[in-house]
C-alpha cells in the first residue's frame, strides 16, 4: 500500500510538472543522456530530456519476427518502453495484463508500447498467447537491451528491474520510474495522464 502511494504521488508530480508547462512557453530543453540506473531510486525524474539520438537505441525483432527499431519511434509518435523481468511473476503478468487492458487508448494516442521481458522467446511468445497481448513484446533472456537501459543487476542479483521509460511525440523522456522494489510501478491511467499532457502541451 506505501509502495502504491509513493508512485501515484511521484508521477502526481509529473502531472503538475507537465500541466504548468501548459501556461507558459518553456525554453528549448538541452538533451542530456539518460542518468546512470544505479543513482535512480524509484521516482520520476522530470527534469532529464532526452533526443533520440541520445538514447540508448535498438533495433532487435520482437516475438512475431518484425524488426522494432526504437531510434524511428522517438521523435515521431509517443513511446511507453516497459522493462519486465519475468512472464511468471504475479506483478509481472498483472503489468502486462493492465497495459493490455488500455491498449486501445494508447492506440488513439497513437502511441506505441515496446516491453521487453528478460525471458527467452518461446516463454514470452506462451504469455503473449496465453494473456491475449496485442502489443510489440521483446525476448532479452541475456538482458542486453535492459543493461543498455541500465536496469539490469541493479541489486546484484543478476536480475533486471522493472522499469518504465515515457517518451513525447518529440523524442523527450518525460516520466521515468525505475522499480527499487518489485511492485513500484505506475498505473496505466498515470502513464496515459502523462501522454496525454505531452500531447496537450505540444498543440498549445
Amino acid at each position: 500500500m506505501n509502495i502504491q502511494k509513493a508512485t501515484l504521488a511521484v508521477f502526481t508530480v509529473l502531472l503538475f510538472a507537465v500541466t504548468a508547462c501548459s501556461s507558459s512557453p518553456e525554453p528549448e530543453p538541452t538533451p542530456t543522456p539518460i542518468p546512470a540506473a544505479t543513482a535512480i531510486a524509484a521516482t520520476v525524474d522530470t527534469t532529464a530530456e532526452t533526443s533520440p539520438s541520445l538514447a540508448p537505441v535498438f533495433s532487435v525483432s520482437n516475438i512475431d519476427g518484425e524488426n522494432v527499431r526504437l531510434e524511428d519511434l522517438l521523435g515521431v509518435v509517443p513511446v511507453y518502453l516497459v522493462f519486465v523481468p519475468t512472464t511468471s511473476d504475479d506483478l509481472d503478468r498483472v503489468q502486462l495484463e493492465q497495459i493490455q487492458s488500455q491498449i486501445e487508448q494508447f492506440n488513439e494516442m497513437d502511441a506505441e508500447v515496446v516491453v521487453v521481458v528478460s525471458e527467452l522467446p518461446t516463454r514470452v511468445i506462451d504469455s503473449r498467447d496465453e494473456l491475449g497481448l496485442d502489443f510489440s513484446l521483446i525476448a532479452d533472456p541475456l538482458d542486453v537491451v535492459a543493461s543498455d537501459w541500465q536496469v539490469f543487476d541493479l541489486n546484484n542479483d543478476g536480475e533486471s528491474n522493472p522499469a518504465s521509460f515515457v517518451f513525447d511525440a518529440h523524442g523527450s523522456l518525460i516520466a521515468r520510474l525505475i522499480a527499487a522494489e518489485p511492485g513500484d510501478r505506475p498505473t496505466i491511467d498515470e502513464v496515459l495522464s502523462v501522454i496525454e499532457e505531452s500531447l496537450s502541451v505540444g498543440a498549445a
